[in-house]
């Protein structure tokens, strides 16, 4: 909800032309539009039935992030994502 805010103040910055500032505040709205409206379907769904924190133990579980990660240092999310993909994907040939 905060980046309501900010992506309207940014939009007031192209003030100076007026079809830029139409486009800009046109875009601040729709971006405004979307995030109430994601509230106004996560939060219910979330407060019901806690269906993202189960997503996220699901991801956390998935990809072995553990607790004395979280504790000791931290945890580079992408790369634990990713890693699986490109050690498959990127192999280096050591004949060349």
């Amino acid at each position: 909800i905060g980046t309501s805010v900010t992506n309207t103040i940014v939009s007031v910055g192209q003030i100076g032309n007026k079809d830029e500032y139409r486009r800009a505040f046109a875009g601040a709205t729709v971006h405004d539009c979307f995030n109430i409206l994601t509230v106004l379907v996560l939060l219910p769904v979330e407060a019901t039935t806690g269906l993202l924190r189960h997503l996220a133990a699901a991801l956390v579980a998935a990809f072995g992030i553990t607790d004395d990660q979280e504790k000791g240092t931290k945890v580079d999310f992408l790369k634990v994502i990713t890693k699986p993909v490109t050690s498959r994907l990127v192999q280096v040939d050591k004949k060349l």
